[in-house]
């Protein structure tokens, strides 16, 4: 699966000549302005039209990065309204255990 590459910020500008693909700059940047809140659960992020206007991007690469976050499980489209922010929970938010607490063993035994 496609992976978001890490490294840019909510802010940035797409560069043509970075070794990303512009639809997954545009992604990262769509991820990060997520985790800032500028889109809230539940709410459009920017459609075709919008991100083809802001980030001057074709309208097929605008489309790839939607489909490409949905298909992430990022947001949800639906037909005729938008493409909407899925309510990531805190387990999807971080990795699991990376506190290292509350680990238990495969016997089920916690660790202390």
């Amino acid at each position: 699966m496609t992976e978001i590459p890490e490294g840019y910020g909510p802010d940035d500008e797409l560069d043509r000549d970075a070794p990303d693909p512009v639809y997954l700059q545009l992604a990262a940047v769509l991820v990060a302005r997520i985790k800032r809140g500028d889109y809230p659960p539940r709410r459009a992020v920017p459609g075709v039209d919008r991100l083809v206007q802001e980030f001057g991007v074709a309208r097929g690469t605008a489309r790839k990065t939607l489909v490409l976050l949905a298909e992430l499980g990022i947001v949800r489209t639906v037909v005729g309204k938008g493409s909407f922010v899925i309510e990531q929970k805190p387990s999807e938010a971080e990795p699991p255990n990376a506190s290292g607490e509350d680990q238990a063993d495969e016997d089920g035994l916690d660790r202390v």
